[in-house]
């Protein structure tokens, strides 16, 4: 009878394994075609930083912090913040720049001379994208950097409370 049981119950097991093949196959593939249009979708633009001194020394004059966004290549949650926060300050006139820290992203720095995405971001310490920082015409940052996606919900006042300290610095010459 245990012959017999498990005969039965042998082509039980293997259609289960097979029906559940098929799911995770399924839903890989429901996945992916869900994941299809935002890979297949554009970057939301921001300003590429290319002369980070006169990118910061023009914010300055207008009384803002050049806010440096350092963000990698795919990186959905640097996406994610570029089309809810940054390009709406970037909209109502914020100096915002964006560098991809990679090696073959080129660049001016605060020295004048030529640098690249991944020499900046260990210069400054950032090791995780997206990270944000609020600078000073000669670089220094002047605003609490703020490392990651966050909370959506608190994000946009972590950003005003940055650029407000950052603006309050450069107006008592802090930020010079």
């Amino acid at each position: 009878m245990s012959a017999l049981v498990h005969l039965v119950a042998q082509p039980r097991v293997a259609a289960s394994r097979r029906d559940f093949a098929r799911r995770l196959l399924a839903g890989a593939l429901a996945a992916g075609a869900l994941a299809l249009p935002f890979a297949a979708r554009a970057d939301t633009p921001l300003p590429a930083a290319r002369d980070l001194r006169a990118e910061a020394r023009s914010a300055a004059a207008r009384g803002q912090p050049l806010v440096l966004m350092f963000s990698l290549p795919g990186c959905s949650y640097c996406e994610q913040l570029r089309r809810s926060t940054y390009r709406w300050l970037v909209r109502d006139g914020v100096p915002v720049r964006q560098l991809e820290m990679v090696a073959d992203y080129r660049l001016l720095g605060f020295d004048g001379r030529a640098t690249d995405g991944a020499a900046l971001g260990a210069h400054y310490g950032v090791h995780l994208a997206p990270t944000v920082l609020f600078l000073g015409p000669d670089g220094r940052e002047i605003g609490e950097r703020l490392v990651g996606a966050g909370v959506p919900d608190f994000y946009g006042a972590f950003v005003d409370r940055s650029l407000g300290q950052a603006r309050e610095r450069l107006k008592a010459g802090g930020g010079r």
